[in-house]
C-alpha cells in the first residue's frame, strides 16, 4: 500500500480519476471537510448500530461526543495500564514461556485501563445483568467472553469489505448480543454516568464505547509489536535500555517518552486503518495536488490512502526511515493520522497511545521475545483481523 501510495502521490491525477487521494494535503482536506465528505461510509460495517465514528455532524453527534469526553476524563490510563501490565508480565514470566500476545496480555491491559468507562456499572455490563448476584459472579472467564464478543463486533469495522463470511456472521451475532447485553443494564449505566438521557441514547453510546475502545486498541498493539519484531535492531536497542534501567523502567520519564515515540512510529508503519473511505453526499471537487481539481459526484465514495499521507516526503522528512525521534514541527498533528484528523479525530487517541506505551514497556521487561514458529502459524487471521499472535520468551 505504501508503494501504491507513492505512485499516487507522484501522479495525483490518476488517483483523482479513481476517487483516491494519497498526498498529505489532500487527505487532510478530505478529513476536515466533513459536510462534503461524510463518515457515514463506515455505517455499512457497524453491525451494532450508530456511533460517533459513522455519524454526520449535528446535535446528536455533539451530545454523544460530549458524553464520551466526560467518560474518558474518568480514566487514569497510565497508572491502570502500568499496573495491569506488571501483573500480566509476572504471570507470563512464571509460566511455560510461551503465550498469546492478544489473549494472554494485550486484551487484559486494555480492558483494565478502559474499565472505568462504565464506572460502577462495569460488572453489570460484563455480566449482562442488573442482578447483584450475577454481577458478584463476574470472573475472568466472563470478562474473556465479553471481550471476545466485542472483538468480533469491531472486527467487521476493521475488516470492511475484506471481511470473510464467517467474520461477518460472527460480527452480526455478537453485535446483537452486545446490544441485548447493554439494553438490560442501561439503568445501572445511566446511574454510573450520572446522566438522565433516554435509554436509547445511553444504549447507543454504551454499545459504541464497548466495541470501539477495546478491540481496536488491542489490534493496534498487536500490529505495533509485529512491526517491532520485524526490526530486530530497534527492538534490541529498546530491550538493552530497559534492562539497564532495571526497576526504574516504569518510572523513568525519558524512557517512557522514548517508548511512546516508538509506539507512534510503529503505528505509522503499520496503521490499523491504512485505507479510509468517505461518502460524498453531493457533487463537489477535491484538490488532489494535481493541476486540476478532481470531480467527486454526489452519491459516490472517495478513498483515502492515509498510510501514503503518513509517508509523504513533502511533510515527513526522510519518510521511509524508521525514526521515532523525528521532529514533526508544525506537522505534528499528522503524526496521529491513524486516529483521524481535525475535529473528527478519535477523542481517545492519547489514551490509546498511553496504553500501548505501558504494554510495550511491560514486554521490554521480559527476556527476548520472538514469534512462536512451529507446526502452526505464529499469527492467525480472519481476513485482516488478527486473532492470535503466539510468542515465545527466549
Amino acid at each position: 500500500m505504501r508503494a501504491v501510495g507513492a505512485v499516487l502521490r507522484r501522479w495525483p491525477a490518476i488517483g483523482g480519476w479513481f476517487g483516491m487521494v494519497a498526498r498529505a494535503s489532500a487527505v487532510k482536506d478530505v478529513l476536515t471537510r466533513t459536510p462534503s465528505f461524510a463518515n457515514t461510509a463506515h455505517a455499512a460495517n457497524m453491525v451494532s448500530g450508530d456511533y460517533l465514528i459513522g455519524m454526520d455532524p449535528g446535535p446528536t453527534y455533539t451530545a454523544d461526543r460530549d458524553l464520551v469526553h466526560a467518560r474518558l476524563d474518568a480514566l487514569d490510563v497510565p497508572n491502570a495500564s502500568d499496573e495491569e501490565a506488571k501483573k500480566r508480565i509476572a504471570m507470563l514470566g512464571s509460566g511455560d514461556r510461551s503465550f498469546d500476545l492478544i489473549d494472554n496480555y494485550l486484551m487484559w491491559v486494555v480492558f483494565h485501563a478502559m474499565k472505568p468507562l462504565f464506572g460502577s456499572a462495569t460488572d453489570a455490563v460484563v455480566a449482562g445483568s442488573a442482578d447483584p448476584a450475577a454481577q458478584a459472579a463476574v470472573d475472568e472467564g466472563l470478562q474473556r467472553q465479553y471481550m471476545l464478543e466485542i472483538r468480533y463486533v469491531a472486527g467487521q469495522l476493521l475488516a470492511g469489505n475484506l471481511a470473510t463470511l464467517d467474520l461477518r456472521r460472527r460480527a452480526e451475532t455478537c453485535g446483537d448480543a452486545l446490544q441485548a447485553r447493554i439494553d438490560r443494564v442501561t439503568g445501572p449505566i445511566g446511574t454510573a454516568w450520572g446522566v438522565k438521557s433516554a435509554s436509547e441514547d445511553i444504549e447507543r453510546n454504551a454499545v459504541g464505547l464497548a466495541w470501539i475502545s477495546h478491540p481496536v486498541t488491542v489490534q493496534s498493539g498487536a500490529l505495533a509489536v509485529q512491526e517491532l519484531l520485524g526490526r530486530p535492531q530497534v527492538y534490541e536497542q529498546l530491550l538493552s535500555r530497559a534492562k539497564s534501567l532495571k526497576d526504574r523502567v516504569w518510572t523513568d520519564a525519558g524512557f517512557r517518552k522514548d517508548v511512546r515515540d516508538h509506539v507512534l512510529e510503529l503505528m505509522r508503519f503499520r496503521p490499523i486503518f491504512p485505507l479510509l473511505a468517505r461518502d460524498v453526499p453531493r457533487d463537489t471537487e477535491l484538490q488532489t495536488g494535481a493541476r486540476q481539481n478532481a470531480k467527486c459526484p454526489g452519491g459516490g465514495k472517495i478513498a483515502l490512502l492515509s498510510i501514503a499521507a503518513l509517508f509523504d516526503p513533502s511533510v515527513v522528512s526522510d519518510s521511509r526511515r524508521f525514526c521515532p525521534e523525528r521532529d514533526w514541527g508544525k506537522d505534528d498533528p499528522l503524526r496521529y493520522l491513524m486516529f483521524g484528523y481535525g475535529y473528527r479525530q478519535c477523542p481517545a487517541k492519547d489514551h490509546a497511545v498511553d496504553i500501548l506505551t505501558s504494554a510495550l514497556i511491560g514486554l521490554l521487561t521480559l527476556p527476548r521475545l520472538q514469534l512462536a514458529r512451529g507446526e502452526d502459524k505464529a499469527i492467525t487471521y480472519d481476513g485482516p483481523l488478527m486473532l492470535s499472535m503466539r510468542m515465545r520468551i527466549t
